[in-house]
């Protein structure tokens, strides 16, 4: 199998909670109950996750993510998913992620740790 990442992929581990998700039509629609989530990648197009739960179809997540501590509002499409019919791994691309998170995630992924100082 090819390997058809644009970008590099390092680890991370994060809880993420999300509230709400956009369907196609552009719509809000909240969840019955908050999702819990757990990055376990992350690269400077998107998140690697898993969660229990089974997402619909072409949707856009929307959640808070903490990169070293730092939240970051985070709109984010899912590109695809693997399951083992208990846990749920999607891979998330990040849509239209604003110059500070960018600029975070090229540090971060090129082994750059750094403070809320550094912007």
């Amino acid at each position: 199998m090819t390997n058809m990442r644009v970008h590099n992929r390092v680890a991370y581990r994060e809880k993420l909670e999300c509230y709400h998700y956009y369907s196609v039509d552009g719509q809000r629609h909240p969840f019955k109950e908050v999702v819990q989530m757990e990055v376990f990648d992350l690269s400077l197009g998107g998140l690697g996750i898993v969660t229990k739960y089974q997402f619909p179809e072409d949707i856009i997540l929307e959640f808070t993510f903490y990169l070293e501590a730092i939240p970051y509002q985070v709109m984010a499409l899912i590109k695809w998913v693997n399951t083992n019919d208990i846990f749920y791994r999607y891979g998330l691309e990040i849509l239209g992620h604003n110059n500070m998170l960018f600029r975070h995630l090229q540090q971060y992924v090129n082994g750059k740790r750094i403070s809320s100082t550094s912007f």
